[in-house]
Formats: C-alpha cells, sequence, structure tokens
C-alpha cells in the first residue's frame, strides 16, 4: 500500500451499477494518506490539556485567561477568548471524548475534504459555536466540542450528497443522528454542564461551510485504488469560494459586534 493507510470505513465506495450482477460487491476501500493536520490538532489539545494538569498553576490561568466567559467578552472586549477556549478542556473525560471525536471525524474527513477544508471548518466551525454560546449561553465555557460537531454535520452533509457513491449512508447517518440527539438530550438535561448553543453554533456552522465548500465528486465508473484519486475528481474546488470564506468570516465579526452591542448596552 505505497500511498498509505486503508481507507476510513465511512467512505467505502459502492459497487458500480455497470458490473454484473454477481459481482457487484463493495471494492476494497481505497487507500488513505495519514491524516497529519488531524494527528496535529489531536496533539495539540491533549498536550494543552497535560500541561495544565502537570502544573496546575498553569492550568488554573489558562482557563481564568482563555476560557469563553461572556463576561470577559462583553465587558472587557476580550474577544479571543471565542478562540482560545476551542482548545482548553476542563476534565480528563471531556478531553478524551472530545480528542477522540476528533480523531475519529477527521481521520475520515481529511483524505476527502482535504486539509485546508477540514481547517477552515473546524476553526470556523468552532467560532460559530462559540459565538452563539456568547449570544445564548449563560455560563463559562471550554471545549473543542462546537468545532468537533462542526465536522460532525459537514461531514453528515457531505454522505448525504454522494450516498449513490458510498456504501450504507441511510445507516451511517441514521447511526450519526442517534448520537447527536442523545449529546443534545444530555445538554438539556436539569443541572447539565454541557453547552448546547456551542454544539448548536457549530453544527450550523458546519452544515453552511460544508454546503458551499465540501467537495464534490462525479459518480465514478472504475473502482478507486486511493482516496487521493477520488480527491482528484472534485467538481468544487475551494479556490472558488474564497470570496464565500472571507464573507464567513466578516459575518462572524459583524455578529461578534453586534452580541457584544446587545448585551453590553
Amino acid at each position: 500500500m505505497s500511498e498509505g493507510k486503508q481507507g476510513h470505513p465511512l467512505y467505502q465506495q459502492r459497487a458500480l451499477p455497470s458490473e454484473p450482477t454477481e459481482k457487484r460487491k463493495p471494492p476494497p476501500r481505497p487507500q488513505a494518506e495519514r491524516p497529519w493536520l488531524t494527528y496535529l490538532l489531536v496533539g495539540l489539545l491533549v498536550a494543552i490539556y497535560l500541561a495544565g494538569w502537570l502544573l496546575p498553576e498553569l492550568g488554573a490561568q489558562l482557563l481564568l485567561q482563555g476560557a469563553l466567559i461572556p463576561a470577559a467578552v462583553i465587558d472587557g472586549g476580550q474577544v479571543y477568548r471565542l478562540l482560545t477556549a476551542m482548545f482548553l478542556h476542563a476534565s480528563p473525560g471531556h478531553i478524551l471524548f472530545n480528542a477522540y471525536a476528533l480523531y475519529i471525524f477527521g481521520s475520515g474527513m481529511e483524505p476527502i475534504f482535504g486539509r485546508a477544508r477540514l481547517l477552515l471548518i473546524y476553526v470556523l466551525g468552532g467560532l460559530s459555536g462559540s459565538l452563539l454560546s456568547l449570544a445564548l449561553g449563560s455560563n463559562w465555557s471550554v471545549g473543542a466540542s462546537g468545532a468537533v460537531f462542526a465536522l460532525f454535520t459537514a461531514q453528515a452533509l457531505h454522505l448525504h450528497q454522494h450516498r449513490r457513491l458510498y456504501v450504507d449512508v441511510r445507516g451511517k447517518l441514521r447511526h450519526m443522528l442517534f448520537l447527536l440527539g442523545i449529546n443534545l438530550l444530555l445538554g438539556f438535561l436539569p443541572g447539565s454542564r454541557i453547552d448546547n448553543w456551542g454544539h448548536i453554533g457549530g453544527m450550523l456552522g458546519g452544515l453552511l461551510l460544508a454546503w458551499r465548500i465540501a467537495p464534490r465528486f462525479p459518480p465514478l465508473t472504475m473502482p478507486l485504488r486511493s482516496l487521493k484519486e477520488l480527491a482528484r475528481s472534485d467538481t468544487n474546488s475551494l479556490r472558488y469560494h474564497t470570496p464565500f470564506v472571507v464573507l464567513y468570516c466578516g459575518g462572524l465579526i459583524a455578529l461578534t459586534a453586534l452580541v457584544i452591542f446587545v448585551h453590553g448596552g
């Protein structure tokens, strides 16, 4: 396997309709390059948490200076917290869940979406989650959950749009929706400390971003040997959507200013 490890099971190709019925078995999963950006993001989250865990004073300062604290953003103008909160976590279970979810979704998406798209959806989707949490939440929050949920919904939309390309998309989407429902339900339980507004904002951001910038592939006529080969058939090049990305960033800035104005008034 000269091009890397076996591809992610979510992206196993369907049998081709042109093949004889008795031969219509899903081809082997195409090979994928290693998802180095995903490894980097997971490693960064874990390293930051471990640094704070091993050095409690540092950990306390990271949370104090980097958590999404509404009053600090609205009254103190510390808008950087919308970003820094995405890289901080409050407990071992918190970091383990988010790091594992990021690895699962990121490693599947990176060979298909490419590093630039993955990073855009992760960061801009996470910022969307932070912004909705700032607008509608009331407590301080930390965590990469909004960014992870952005990857989640971006992947779900891509699978739905290419349901004729991949194996058992309906079953995979049902499973993803079940996980989504469980997470949202837990967030709305009395006494829950889960930032559901951050999750919902990330989900909406991921959907909107994927609707415009996610890759789109034509019907295939032969089995793929690698996911890089699939990526080369993309008809929705990211460079076509630079104006949209700039507009999205401008929208986040404008909405942040509006939230600060409304709550600060």
